[in-house]
């Protein structure tokens, strides 16, 4: 298969990846009409660790089940289980659109967190990018300007700040571990985030069978997911793959539009717009840096 081919079928997997996981959020908002955040994870934990143990045992890693021990993926799964606490709360009062637009300032995050953390160097194009992005987040969540709580908004954005960490400590995951087990990680540690946050609460609701309907549609849909973006990132060119998650926001305000009725309002569309071209800027820089660094280690020849 020619690269070209390969990058085109990487880009029609991450655009599905995109859709899979719009559909899951909009799932869960639907669920979220009726049930709590907490029993809404613990509900689609279990959905999604049956699909899980149904995928190993098929794939014949079931032997793999004790990489779930290693600390990173402890950690990793601890990350989890806060990020989608807090993203799930916030996405009952929140649209979807303005809350999918904040979680795309991920890269942005990872940047800033690189940085502070690691002690990577950027420069200031890279650093014009955050704060375009910033600027553009500022933009869609409005502060004072909207009747979305400020709790909600502080979640939101906590959330994608927890994404960043995740991600960063996702790099540094042993290579022989397998995605799946990863998964089984996370989804343990959402499910177990799902029953801190119903003990604390005390509320769980009657499973009525929509209910039920959504959470198990949710897991398959962020099960797919994550398969998409998986397979979207292996044996492509990731520089010309990876700017097509920002479709993402695309489904995000069209389903909360047919779905929910949720209008963005002029300002959040232009922040959404902002934040979009920051984060492909500094796809774009990633790119021209990785080009420079591939041809200053090849050897000049005399």
């Amino acid at each position: 298969m020619l690269q070209s081919q390969k990058n085109l079928r990487g880009i029609l997997l991450m655009v599905l990846g995109m859709a899979c996981f719009v559909l899951n959020d909009t799932l869960v908002k639907l669920a979220r009409i009726h049930w709590e955040a907490g029993q809404i994870l613990v509900v689609r934990g279990v959905f999604a660790l049956v699909l899980l143990t149904i995928w190993l045992r098929a794939s014949g890693m079931m032997q793999r089940l004790g990489d779930v021990a290693h600390p990173m993926l402890v950690a990793r799964g601890g990350i989890e289980a806060t990020i989608a606490m807090s993203f799930i709360t916030a996405l009952g009062v929140m649209p979807l659109a303005d809350i999918t637009a904040i979680l795309m300032a991920a890269p942005l995050i990872i940047t800033a967190l690189s940085m502070v953390l690691f002690r990577e160097r950027i420069g200031w194009r890279r650093w014009s990018a955050v704060v375009v992005g910033f600027g553009g987040m500022l933009l869609v969540v409005r502060p004072g300007g909207t009747d979305i709580p400020f709790v909600a908004l502080a979640l939101a954005i906590f959330s994608v700040i927890g994404v960043g960490l995740r991600d960063l400590l996702t790099r540094r995951i042993p290579m022989d571990i397998p995605s799946v087990v990863i998964a089984v990680t996370s989804t343990i540690g959402t499910l177990l985030g799902g029953l801190v946050l119903v003990i604390t609460t005390g509320i769980w609701r009657p499973l009525g069978p929509s209910e039920l309907l959504y959470t198990a549609g949710a897991a398959t849909f962020v099960i797919l997911g994550n398969l998409a973006m998986i397979e979207a990132c292996r044996d492509v060119e990731l520089s010309v793959v990876s700017p097509f998650r920002y479709v993402v926001i695309l489904w995000a305000v069209l389903l909360g539009i047919f779905v929910f009725g949720e209008w963005p309002a002029p300002v959040a569309l232009l922040g959404i717009a902002l934040i979009g071209a920051s984060g492909l800027y500094t796809l774009h820089r990633e790119r021209v840096r990785h080009r420079e660094e591939l041809r200053a280690s090849v050897p000049e020849r005399g």
